[in-house]
């Protein structure tokens, strides 16, 4: 057998669990059957795809961030910030550790580059994570306002409209945010 292609199943097999992974906060919220990680992750690299070309940013890394920034929730579960408040300091040695171990079957050279990608948008060291970080509390509001759309309760998805307001860091997610609250479109 190929090397490689043993690699690159063995990282698929960790990645596709992403797939059955539901987010946490739309089942405390009591949606039924609730979009999984990769579903949201999808929606993030889609936006990301977009917001790069518009805004003339790096598409590429961009993308490729939006696709690796929840991976470790394959392993970890989702990491919601309730979870991550808990876990303190733990939380960030636990998807790092996740993240080493999804990726453990790639070309060491690819690892370094994922790894690199995701510890900068953990640490928001670039205006490309900075973006895509409020991309992923943009794409949390218009899922709250697709799910409120389908009759679920107002009162609890209105916390995850909130919490996206208050954490978001660029000019243009504000921006965004505003449209999304202001008409709750989606």
């Amino acid at each position: 057998m190929n090397r490689k292609t043993v690699g690159i199943l063995g990282f698929s097999k960790k990645m596709q669990r992403l797939k059955h992974v539901r987010r946490e906060g739309w089942v405390r919220a009591g949606v039924k059957n609730p979009e999984s990680v990769a579903d949201h992750t999808y929606a993030c690299a889609m936006l990301s795809m977009i917001v790069g070309d518009v805004y003339r940013l790096d598409t590429e890394r961009l993308i490729r961030m939006a696709l690796l920034h929840d991976l470790p929730e394959s392993i970890t579960g989702d990491l919601t910030p309730r979870k991550k408040e808990k876990l303190g300091c733990q939380a960030r040695i636990l998807e790092k550790g996740a993240a080493s171990a999804i990726l453990e079957t790639l070309p060491t050279k690819m690892r370094r580059k994922y790894l690199a990608l995701m510890s900068e948008y953990w640490n928001q060291e670039s205006n490309e994570s900075k973006i895509l970080r409020d991309i992923d509390k943009i794409e949390m509001a218009l899922q709250a306002v697709r799910y409120m759309r389908e009759g679920y309760s107002q009162r609890n998805l209105a916390e995850f409209l909130n919490s996206a307001g208050k954490d978001l860091k660029t000019s243009m997610g504000r921006a965004f945010f505003e449209t999304v609250k202001s008409t709750k479109r989606v």
